[in-house]
């Protein structure tokens, strides 16, 4: 597998199948809104994607996404993290999280990310890859939700 920096058209076309999963299709996302987002970002080069190592003549798609900020409390934060059902289970998410977390731990001592309390399997993912609970964010995505921020250092 390879970690690409997306161009804004690439990473536009990732929102259609990215609202079909969860969290997001629970979350009541579009797909537009969302594509429009992904390209703004991709245009600020915060936007990675994971592909295959070995690519067929046609160009397979994006196995996952990410998609990360700078500058949050004296780190990065990752904004979205996203991985085809197809490709979960294959290392896809952990590739994408350590691309990440290289470049942010160049510069910055502090990684983010937050996840909705009720999503056991993400959880469980961060944890594995050494994030702590820092937070408790209620109603940051939609009312009667809560939000977990958690933390990794370098």
């Amino acid at each position: 597998m390879i970690i690409i920096r997306a161009t804004p058209s690439l990473a536009r076309a990732q929102s259609s199948w990215i609202v079909g999963i969860e969290p997001w299709r629970g979350l009541g996302y579009a797909a537009a809104p969302l594509g429009r987002y992904l390209a703004r970002m991709a245009r600020e080069r915060e936007v990675w994607l994971a592909r295959p190592a070995k690519e067929t003549r046609r160009v397979a798609p994006p196995l996952g996404l990410v998609v990360v900020q700078d500058g949050f409390l004296l780190g990065g934060f990752v904004s979205l993290l996203a991985v085809r059902p197809e490709a979960a289970g294959q290392g896809v998410g952990r590739a994408l999280m350590e691309h990440v977390a290289a470049r942010v731990f160049a510069t910055r001592p502090w990684l983010f990310v937050s996840c909705d309390a009720a999503n056991a399997r993400a959880l469980s993912f961060y944890r594995k890859l050494g994030f702590l609970r820092v937070g408790r964010l209620p109603d940051l995505v939609k009312p009667k939700r809560v939000e977990l921020l958690l933390r990794q250092g370098r």
